[in-house]
């Protein structure tokens, strides 16, 4: 007959054996339980892959039209007016300061364009020339990052080749011609999207003003002032612009 003592020893035996193997479990790894972390998955990447800082270079395509329909107009003559518009492709240079979520950076850009339009009037012959052969930005940009995309606001210096010109068989005076640089502003605002650490790409659209510049004739009389004044319309050479882009990192990495 086993005793009650021996009786309390074995109903203990499986009860220490279930600790002992609890234990061993928990503390396989020589670590807490609640303290193991599996490692991580092969598509986490680390917080580089977000990082804006540093410099880069690109490219960039688009498109520009001006807002006005009356560029250069004769008042009482026909057609009433240029709207110039066309292609224009460049490159950009720039840097990125990253201050957590906020980036600060500096952007210059050049392209080569074709923005323009002509027009002859039908009743007299006379001819209507405006046209923006080239222009480029200086800039500042403020940003907010969203891990891979970067929300920002651009504003700087422009400048730009303009042509404008004005002639024809019953014009006083003429030809009547500006071509030149011409100075202004930009404004604007983008989306820029990391595709990896180096490469990134970006929509743009930028509002420029250059100025107004009257053609003038041989003896530096203003187009605007033909028939005593008030008959000629002379407008902002500016332009509505939507660009798309691409940009390289250099030292970029995880």
């Amino acid at each position: 007959m086993i005793s009650h003592r021996a009786g309390l020893r074995l109903r203990a035996i499986p009860a220490v054996g279930v600790l002992l193997g609890s234990m061993s479990v928990a503390h396989a790894d020589g670590l807490p339980e609640q303290s193991y972390r599996p490692p991580p998955a092969a598509y986490e990447r680390p917080y580089g892959w977000w990082t804006w800082s540093g410099f880069y270079i690109g490219a960039n395509a688009g498109y520009a039209w001006s807002p006005n329909n009356n560029q250069l107009a004769l008042l009482g003559d026909f057609p009433t007016g240029l709207s110039p518009e066309g292609g224009f492709a460049g490159g950009q240079v720039g840097y990125n300061w990253q201050f957590g979520r906020v980036v600060v950076g500096a952007e210059a850009d050049v392209q080569g364009a074709d923005i323009s339009d002509r027009v002859q009037d039908l009743n007299f012959g006379d001819n209507f020339h405006s046209r923006l052969d080239w222009f480029g930005t200086v800039r500042g940009r403020l940003g907010y990052a969203f891990d891979r995309a970067l929300v920002f606001a651009t504003a700087g210096f422009a400048f730009g080749g303009v042509h404008n010109s004005v002639d024809g068989p019953v014009l006083p005076g003429g030809p009547y011609v500006f071509e030149g640089t011409a100075t202004g502003y930009a404004l604007g605002a983008g989306v820029e999207y990391k595709l990896n650490p180096a490469w990134s790409m970006k929509g743009e659209y930028q509002y420029i003003n250059l100025g107004t510049h009257d053609p003038t004739n041989p003896a530096g009389l203003p187009y605007s002032g033909i028939g005593g004044g008030g008959n000629a319309i002379v407008r902002d050479d500016e332009y509505h612009s939507f660009r798309l882009g691409v940009n390289y990192r250099f030292g970029a990495s995880y």
